[in-house]
């Protein structure tokens, strides 16, 4: 809420009158910082009148062209699969591979170590006991 609204709710009526020091200087003790906290929340000012509070949407809205979800490229996984041969897993087909991965990493693997791939994957499907 803007320093403004705050002070035109003051105005109103909505929030408390902030008490003055001998210098002028606006405060409120702790009783008054409650009342206009619960007032902001439950949306009853501390005249009793109901008011209604917009947030402010921070984030832009979605257009319909960013709602539309772009196919994910086909990843090439034959030194995932190399990898895992040479560890010992025999008789994996990319299929298999694949569907490891989009379970380990619903998001995609960009950003991710190889070998962190190499160890999750390798993890899963030793524990699938696809193997």
């Amino acid at each position: 809420m803007s320093r403004s609204q705050f002070y035109w709710h003051i105005k109103k009526g909505t929030f408390h009158e902030p008490l003055r020091l001998s210098n002028g200087r606006p405060y409120f003790n702790a009783s008054q910082v409650e009342d206009n906290v619960k007032a902001k929340e439950l949306g009853i000012g501390v005249n009793g009148e109901y008011v209604l509070f917009y947030q402010r949407d921070n984030e832009p809205k979605a257009t319909a062209s960013k709602l539309v979800e772009k196919p994910k490229p086909k990843q090439d996984f034959t030194e995932l699969l190399d990898g895992l041969s040479s560890l010992g897993l025999s008789g994996l087909t990319t299929t298999s591979v694949t569907a490891a991965v989009e379970h380990c990493y619903p998001q995609g693997t960009d950003g991710h170590d190889e070998n962190d791939i190499l160890r999750t994957v390798f993890r899963h499907l030793k524990r699938a006991g696809s193997v």
